[in-house]
This record gives C-alpha cells, sequence and structure tokens, in this order.
C-alpha cells in the first residue's frame, strides 16, 4: 500500500513539472549585414522581333470593284495557306484591308490607317495609277513595303529619281504604260503576219494619265510601221455610247478599232454594240473587263472574236506556271468562282515573295528581317535572271519595275474563240490560231 502511495506521488510530481513554462529563450543577435549594392535583376530574354506576335498584310484597292474584290481574296488565301505551314518565321499572316474607292485624298488617309494603326508590315494593291501617286507620298512618309498595283511609268521613275525616299514601292500585278504599248504594237504586227492589213488605227481610251503613258510610247511605234492614228476618243468611267465611235471610226476608215481600257469598266458594252453593227474593222486591244472569265457570258456571246491582252501574264485557261495553276483551282475551291480579275495574281504573289524575303533576311542572319529596309534589301535579289517563281516569274528592274518579257510576266495577245480564252501570241505560249468574225472574211 505505501509503495502505490509513493508511486502516485512521483507520478503527480512529474506531471506538475512538465505543466509549468518553460523559460523565455535569449534570442540569438541577428548580424548586421553589410552594406553592398543591390545588383541589376537578370533581363529576361525578349522574344524575337521585339516581341512581335503576328505579321500584318495590308491590302487596298476599290473594294466596290472586281480589282478590288480580287486582290483582297487572293491576299486571304495566300495567308490561309502560309500559317496553315506555320506562318512566317512561326508568326501568323492577319490581312486588314482599306477601301481606296478610286479616290486620291481617301487613299491616302486609308494607306496612312493602314500603316500606322493597323501596323501593316506590308501593304498591297492600289488600282489606278493617280490614286498611287498620293499613296506613294504616305508609303515614303511611314516607310512602308508597298507592292503595287497600278501602271503608269511615272512611278518607277519616281524610285529612280529619289532611290531613297521611294525605295519601297515595288510593281507587283502588271507591267508598265511602256510595256503595254510594246504589247500592242506586237498585238499589229501578229495580225498583220496572219494576212490581216492594219494602215488605220482608231483608239478609245481611257480618259486617264496612264492611257497618256501608252500613247506616247505608242504613237511612234504605229508611225514606224506607216500606221495612221485616225481617231483618239478619251472616255470617262461608266461611259456607254460607244455606238457613234464605232461608226465615225468606220466613216474614216479604221481597219482596227484599239481600246485601251480599264477604268471605264464598260467593255460589255463595247463589245455588244460592235457585235451589233458589224463595222468593217477587227476590234482589238487591251480591255481590263475582257479578262474576266465571265466576260464571255456577261455580253450574252458578242465577245467572240473579240481580241485582248491578258494583263499580268494569266489566263484561267492558261496558266503559265504550276502555282498559278495550284491557284487557280484553289480560289475557285474556296470562294465558288475563279478569279474575277487579274489583279488577283498579283496580290497572291505579293504575300508570298514578302514572305520569301523576309525568310531570305532571317536566314542571312538580320536582326530584324520584318525591317522594312532590310525587305526592300531581299526583294530587290529577285532580279533579271532569278526571278521568284509564282504564278508568273516575278523580277524586279533597279527601279523596281516588273520584268517584261516571254519568261517573265508580259500581257499575252489573247482571243475569246467558242465561248473560251486562248493565247494568240507569242508562239511559246500560244494555245490557239486567230479567227476572224464572218462580216471581215
Amino acid at each position: 500500500m505505501m509503495r502505490k502511495v509513493v508511486l502516485l506521488l512521483v507520478v503527480a510530481a512529474l506531471l506538475f513539472g512538465c505543466a509549468q513554462p518553460a523559460e523565455k529563450a535569449t534570442p540569438t543577435p541577428t548580424p548586421t549585414p553589410e552594406k553592398k549594392e543591390t545588383p541589376a535583376a537578370t533581363p529576361t530574354p525578349t522574344p524575337k522581333f521585339g516581341g512581335k506576335k503576328e505579321v500584318v498584310i495590308g491590302v487596298i484597292g476599290p473594294m466596290a470593284l472586281p480589282e478590288g474584290q480580287a486582290e483582297e481574296k487572293a491576299a486571304r488565301l495566300a495567308a490561309e495557306e502560309i500559317n496553315a505551314k506555320g506562318g512566317i518565321l512561326g508568326l501568323p499572316i492577319r490581312i486588314v484591308v482599306g477601301d481606296t474607292k478610286l479616290n486620291p485624298d481617301t487613299a491616302a488617309s486609308e494607306f496612312r490607317r493602314l500603316a500606322e494603326v493597323e501596323k501593316a508590315d506590308m501593304i498591297l494593291g492600289g488600282f489606278s495609277s493617280g490614286v498611287m501617286n498620293t499613296m506613294m507620298e504616305v508609303m515614303a512618309e511611314t516607310k512602308t513595303v508597298f507592292l503595287a498595283d497600278a501602271s503608269s511609268p511615272a512611278h518607277p521613275a519616281k524610285v529612280a529619281e529619289n532611290y531613297e525616299k521611294y525605295k519601297y514601292w515595288f510593281r507587283i500585278s502588271q507591267n508598265n504604260g511602256t510595256t503595254f504599248a510594246w504589247d500592242l504594237a506586237g498585238m499589229i504586227d501578229y495580225l498583220r503576219s496572219k494576212g490581216y492589213e492594219v494602215n488605220k488605227v482608231y483608239i478609245i481610251r481611257d480618259e486617264h494619265v496612264w492611257t497618256d503613258a501608252v500613247m506616247k510610247d505608242l504613237t511612234p511605234l504605229l508611225e514606224e510601221r506607216g500606221i495612221e492614228i485616225v481617231g483618239d476618243a478619251k472616255v470617262g468611267r461608266g461611259y456607254t455610247e460607244y455606238e457613234q465611235l464605232l461608226i465615225d471610226a468606220e466613216d474614216k476608215g479604221a481597219d482596227l478599232v484599239m481600246p485601251i481600257l480599264a477604268i471605264a469598266g464598260t467593255g460589255d458594252v463595247l463589245v455588244k454594240q460592235w457585235a451589233e453593227l458589224q463595222p468593217k474593222f477587227l476590234l482589238a486591244g487591251h480591255d481590263l473587263a475582257a479578262i474576266d472569265y465571265q466576260f464571255y457570258e456577261k455580253t450574252g456571246g458578242a465577245a467572240e472574236y473579240y481580241i485582248f491582252l491578258a494583263d499580268g501574264g494569266v489566263l484561267v485557261t492558261a496558266p503559265p506556271t504550276e502555282m498559278a495553276k495550284h491557284f487557280i483551282e484553289a480560289y475557285k475551291e474556296k470562294y465558288g468562282h475563279y478569279p474575277e480579275s487579274h489583279q488577283a495574281y498579283g496580290a497572291y504573289d505579293a504575300v508570298y515573295i514578302y514572305k520569301m524575303a523576309v525568310e531570305a533576311a532571317y536566314k542571312a542572319g538580320e536582326e530584324n528581317p520584318f525591317d522594312p529596309d532590310v525587305v526592300v534589301k531581299y526583294l530587290e535579289q529577285f532580279k533579271p535572271g532569278n526571278p521568284a517563281k509564282l504564278t508568273r516569274n516575278v523580277a524586279f528592274h533597279k527601279n523596281h519595275a516588273l520584268v517584261w518579257g516571254d519568261e517573265y510576266v508580259r500581257n499575252w495577245v489573247s482571243q475569246w474563240q467558242d465561248g473560251k480564252q486562248c493565247i494568240l501570241y507569242p508562239e511559246t505560249v500560244a494555245t490557239c490560231d486567230l479567227k476572224l468574225p464572218p462580216w471581215l472574211e
């Protein structure tokens, strides 16, 4: 019993001792750190190309017209294809659009918006030499690469005269007014070689600066061939009173009425009135409307025998390259119809050649391959002897005009036959022979 009491007392003492508060620990003095300058933080590596997340490509043109619509559709198709394969140096392309409304002031304002607000890396398109002049000034100010569509020789002349200011401009869609003159003269040579005599020509042309450039070079070429210009009628946009001009041409003994039309936009009316009158002359020249693959239907078949230039070197029925063949069918698959304007080929090529230039710059070790001055340098590498093989073989002269020639880009002499377009000349690409309308045989 006594042992149990002692054991209980011991246990109680132990429990009582554990319940007592522990002694307060004496804090260990914290050593005073030496005064040192705080090292600068290691900077986080900046992503390539200044943090660039996308490539912005602007499309500018008259968006109420087939020319502008075709440029936008073609650019979007090219961007879609390129993005599906990883974009440009891993960056996706975004397309932004500006509408010139064929007004110089509007065109300049829209170009500036695309360059400064949308931050476009490159802008393509244009259409109309008059509005191109104003856009080139904004281009020079904003230093924006501009793969352009317009035909006046005045544009590459600016590049030649003031390279540092205007070097960002390159012609991409078709050749200039001088080469139009060469092709029109070549058309007459071809007709003569086929036995059709051309001694008197009556010209119907746009009342526009671009045709002035064509006439400047065409007139001496006709004189060299002993051909008299018996009429030179200028017509405005939307003109439809061709019947009186056709009658005047016949009264003056014309062998050939030569349209030089793009802005008028009423080539279908001209052809209908020619087919109805059946005058004693051929209708052969440049008419932008005639390149449309639906032109025959629009004229109710009156386009049969119409001879025209295939601007930009491509017809739906005669693609000159494998890429052109692919593009034509891809365009139809995406939009339900073939390209409505030859501007489509230039716009599509513009996106691809820009990609080629940027990637070449990157491969060469350029710090920023998207820098416009750098891009210009690499676009200039596509020159005679080293074209970019696209829907056409695209190369640039030193003044950034498009290289003309059978192996590059030229306006094929073509004709509507049996409801289809075919190429008459040059022989290297010809797909048919000349057919004269029955009233001239």
